[in-house]
């Protein structure tokens, strides 16, 4: 049995913290290496909005160029003109002033130009080319734009057969800001995308998705039906991540937004690859943890067998003992602690022989005292039966005072002899010491008056019996039995501080402080002193040493103060 419970003991001691201990680190670092793939994640999408933020902010600073062209602006605010030579000289000058150079061919793929005003221009729609604006009037981009006054419209251009990013801007005469002149647009492949982001490096499971202001899907790595509905929540931050299901697999999605755009980089990460380094150490970690515990168990196996013998051997003495053999004291010599342990249960033997002959001697004398306390017994009832005869005898011969007197010596000897609780109430307490003052008071015929303050709040808090009527003894023994004057008792009871204090004060013969301070602190067997004696003993066995009795004279008058917990 000890060996198994040693083997339990190195098992709560050593092998279930050092599996804790694995599972900390293990969690720990995963969650760390998590959190640096999640970091890791960010950085390789913010890398990949630096590059878009530049093709973008290319393809605005072209359109700006454009807007600012002087050609541009000399011909497009000219009065609209019907001669069919003079449109081409205008369109053609515009063309070749903006479109043929090529000084921005790597920041674009075409530009298209929509006269206003210019209704015998060009109507047929074509890239890198100068066109009349009826053509794409009734087209939403083309009223988004107008409606914007100027600003940059950015949107996904399929008028052409193919997906283009474009930004637009309704354009102004530069010496007549209130008359817009044209509309001019700056388009980009879609495929473009894959170029600018070539040196981003992604994984093999993981993909960049470009997202539209109006939630439509621009571009992706690959054509896969991408959920745009799982992106609701993404337009209303900047950036962020979050984790949802995708395909059927687990995948970090994260996002943050192009400048000037507005439009929104996902990045979609799969949890798997972002986990694959962390889940080689946490099993490497595993490994080492499981090793350390094998290694742990087989060192535990071997301390339990070590230590348990020889206390096995030691219970085996121990049963025999039981059986009621006592000659059985153990010769072997060991060191150290079980050394000590085998002396010491010799020792053990050695002492329960004495202390049988010592029980069985004072079991003789114990029964003894209780055949004598049996003989010197008195019937209760008998008491009561008696004293309360007494009674009518004096109410029915008319003598009040034996009646009263009786009433309360019946009285005490029922609380002094109840067989219950040694705990009762304040009230009780002291309904007991004003019986006992009503018999003083008739056999010392009324030399001595007794006052009460008592708070009424502390009467239904608990004390334990007999504390208060030893001190009042004592003040009427001690005090006023040899005092010529009229003798004077308050009693006092209130809280303070938590605590419950009653002080019993007397005008009587002032008590010797030093005899009683050293009475209290160093008891003796003096009779006359063992009421007071015990009530202090009592209070400070029953409820703490920092509760008790304690005396002092102020002004000639002894002051008992009694000091107990205040309890309910």
């Amino acid at each position: 049995m000890l060996y198994k419970k040693l083997i339990f003991s190195y098992i709560l001691i050593i092998i279930i913290p050092l599996i804790a201990v694995g599972i900390v680190i293990s969690t720990v670092t995963f969650k760390y290496l998590n959190e640096e793939m999640k970091q890791t994640a960010f950085q390789t999408l913010n890398q990949a909005n630096k590059n878009l933020s530049k093709m973008f902010d290319n393809m605005k600073n072209a359109l700006l160029y454009i807007s600012m062209n002087r050609e541009l602006q000399y011909n497009l605010s000219l009065e609209e003109s019907v001669s069919t030579f003079q449109i081409n000289r205008e369109v053609t000058s515009v063309r070749n002033g903006i479109l043929y150079p090529g000084i921005f061919n790597d920041n674009y793929s075409s530009v298209e130009i929509f006269a206003l005003n210019k209704e015998y221009y060009p109507l047929r729609l074509e890239r890198n080319n100068v066109m009349s604006a009826k053509i794409v009037e009734n087209q939403d981009w083309f009223k988004k734009t107008v409606e914007l006054n100027g600003k940059l419209y950015w949107y996904v251009n399929r008028i052409y057969g193919e997906n283009l990013i474009s930004v637009s801007r309704l354009v102004y005469d530069v010496k007549n800001f209130k008359k817009p002149i044209a509309v001019v647009s700056v388009d980009v492949e879609v495929s473009k995308i894959d170029t600018v982001l070539s040196d981003i490096k992604l994984g093999k499971n993981n993909k960049i998705y470009l997202i539209d202001d109006k939630g439509e899907l621009v571009y992706s790595q690959e054509d896969e039906n991408f959920r745009i509905s799982s992106l609701k929540d993404v337009y209303k931050n900047n950036s962020g991540f979050r984790f949802i299901k995708l395909n059927g697999k687990q995948v970090m999605l994260v996002y943050n937004t192009i400048s000037p755009s507005g439009w929104k980089l996902v990045g979609v990460f799969s949890l798997e690859e972002l986990n694959e380094k962390a889940n080689r150490l946490k099993n490497f970690i595993q490994l080492v943890a499981f090793i350390s515990l094998f290694s742990a168990i087989l060192l535990s196996l071997y301390f339990s067998y070590t230590i348990s013998q020889p206390i096995i051997r030691l219970s085996n003495r121990m049963k025999e003992i039981e059986k009621g053999n006592l000659d059985m004291e153990i010769d072997e010599k060991w060191n150290g602690e079980i050394g000590v342990l085998y002396a010491s249960f010799n020792y053990m033997i050695r002492r329960i022989k004495e202390l049988i002959q010592e029980v069985y001697l004072s079991k003789l004398r114990e029964k003894e005292a209780e055949l004598k306390a049996l003989q010197a017994q008195i019937n209760p009832h008998f008491l009561y039966n008696t004293l309360d005869s007494i009674n009518w005898l004096a109410v029915i011969n008319g003598i009040p005072d034996i009646s009263k007197i009786t009433n309360a010596l019946a009285s005490i000897l029922r609380y002094s002899i109840d067989k219950g609780n040694s705990v009762t109430t304040i009230e009780n307490e002291l309904k007991y010491v004003k019986d006992y003052i009503t018999i003083q008071k008739m056999r010392f015929k009324d030399r001595f008056e007794v006052y009460f303050d008592i708070e009424e709040e502390i009467l239904s808090y608990k004390i334990i019996k007999l504390i208060l009527q030893p001190i009042v003894e004592n003040a009427i023994v001690h005090g006023l039995e040899d005092y010529e004057g009229k003798g004077e008792i308050l009693i006092k009871g209130y809280f303070e501080d938590g605590t419950v204090v009653f002080e019993i004060a007397n005008n009587g013969k002032p008590i010797d402080l030093d005899f009683v301070n050293k009475l209290l602190s160093s008891p003796t067997n003096d009779e006359k002193s063992y009421g007071i004696q015990n009530v202090n003993e009592r209070i400070k066995l029953y409820y703490g040493i920092e509760y008790g009795l304690f005396y002092e004279v102020k002004e000639g008058v002894t002051i008992a103060r009694i000091k107990i917990p205040a309890v309910k």
